[in-house]
């Protein structure tokens, strides 16, 4: 089944991470034509469009060109890793479920201040975090609403959160002695500076319309 894509979105997020097409290709297990065809026509079947989306981490939505895409380079060693900015505390909670560990990074505060709200938000989504599969649906309406206007506050004091979870292996020990290979859902956070140079910003309306 044929779908439609923005190429132009493809290309523009590849070239912000300093891809080549064929590095594209490999991640998203297509060729290197495939992906020249998207850039140039927008047009690519089902499983394409998906791991496109998968790959340059971004939703449906944004790959076909219709919302703004903001995004931040994890600051996590040896992992090529693009999150997408968190809107809501909606958007927290589908970063938060499930998962078994979490990883949060941030740039360097610029002053005492910043360092405070950086590690108050931080501890924040982290205990919301250990405590979201005990909580009741009423209770979890209300964390969602507190999480929500908090992240308006950090907002409000010029930073941008973003998130994305992840599916890591590690091996663990077991009676017998040996390693077992357990998968775990990571849940991936970075506080960014609003003003920040490694902030990507895509707008695919605003570039239509010029």
């Amino acid at each position: 089944m044929s779908m439609q894509v923005s190429g132009a979105v493809v290309r523009e997020l590849r070239v912000k991470r300093g891809w080549t097409q064929e590095h594209l290709a490999h991640l998203a297990g297509v060729s290197a034509k495939t992906i020249q065809r998207v850039e140039k026509t927008g047009l690519c079947d089902l499983e394409t469009r998906s791991a496109l989306a998968s790959v340059l981490q971004v939703d449906l939505s944004q790959l076909d060109g219709g919302k703004k895409i903001q995004q931040t380079k994890s600051d996590t060693p040896n992992q090529d890793l693009f999150l997408v900015r968190l809107h809501t505390g909606q958007d927290i909670v589908r970063v938060i479920a499930g998962a078994h560990g979490y990883r949060f990074t941030n740039e360097d505060p610029r002053n005492s201040e910043d360092a405070d709200r950086i590690a108050a938000f931080a501890l924040l989504v982290h205990d919301y975090g250990e405590i979201w599969e005990d909580l009741d649906p009423g209770a979890r309406v209300r964390d969602t609403f507190e999480l929500d206007q908090q992240l308006k506050e950090l907002e409000a004091d010029g930073f941008l959160f973003f998130g994305v979870p992840t599916k890591e292996k590690q091996f663990m020990a077991i009676a017998t002695g040996e390693s077992k290979a357990i998968e775990l859902n990571i849940a991936n956070f970075q506080i960014a500076y609003a003003d920040s140079s490694r902030v990507v910003v895509l707008d695919p309306s605003a570039s239509s319309a010029t």
